[in-house]
């Protein structure tokens, strides 16, 4: 979790970066109380004077300051610190028996919709779902090399597949089980303290679909979402011994 100071630091390298001109102090701290984060003039003095001092931000005469590349490396640890706080707070509330059995519940469902699905869609994806597919790919790989979570792209990597199946009510099916709650961000998590094969599951996935094999992409698929069951039970045994 993030001290007092770092969120202070954190959100005011998040405005100076969101602008592409200098940013005053007055603006840094109107877009900052906006944000939810209230500090006085003093304050946002004091903190832009010691990122200054970092070399994390430079003053541009009486425009304002910039973000130096050292700034915006400093703002991508930050917020990569927040995410995994976030994170680990969604593992605490997953740790229960209940939230378990919800899951299990989930991933047995999905099991038997996504399997279908994954062999529907080998047979009647289109082109442009093919290069979205490698796009959320690639971008979900570049997040995971880098430490951070890509749940977003999961979501987005199942959801294709459920529009390329050409069957509304499989489509209509997932799409109910993930408004149940934000249980992609919880799984991508769990499967981070025990496994680490996300990417080779989607990948496998993505090959037999663009191979046109209907077979071989519903047992991808199975297999993918029984890695996920294991995992679940993996980390509940790991948490019961601690």
């Amino acid at each position: 979790m993030l001290s007092h100071r770092e969120a202070q630091e954190q959100i005011i390298l998040s405005v100076i970066d969101g602008s592409t001109e200098p940013v005053g102090s007055g603006s840094i701290r109107a877009e900052a109380a906006r944000r939810g984060l209230e500090m006085s003039e003093a304050t946002v003095g004091r903190v832009l004077k010691n990122l200054d001092n970092q070399g994390f931000s430079v003053r541009k005469g009486f425009q304002g300051r910039q973000l130096t590349e050292a700034g915006k490396r400093r703002l991508m640890t930050l917020n990569q610190r927040q995410e995994q706080s976030s994170i680990s707070m969604e593992l605490v509330d997953a740790l229960s028996q209940e939230r378990k059995k919800t899951l299990l519940d989930m991933m047995v469902a999905r099991r038997a919709i996504e399997g279908e699905i994954a062999a529907l869609a080998a047979r009647a994806i289109r082109p442009e779902e093919v290069a979205e597919m490698e796009q959320i790919l690639r971008e979900q790989e570049r997040l995971c090399q880098e430490g951070r979570l890509a749940f977003e792209q999961d979501i987005a990597f199942h959801q294709i597949l459920a529009r390329a199946c050409r069957n509304p009510v499989l489509e209509k099916a997932l799409e109910l089980i993930y408004q149940s709650g934000r249980h992609s961000l919880t799984l991508e998590a769990i499967r981070r303290e025990v496994y680490s094969g996300i990417m080779v599951d989607h990948r496998n996935i993505f090959a037999s679909v663009l191979d046109g094999d209907s077979e071989a992409a519903r047992t991808s698929m199975v297999t993918h979402l029984e890695n996920v069951i294991a995992d679940i039970e993996r980390l509940w045994q790991k948490h019961d011994m601690e």
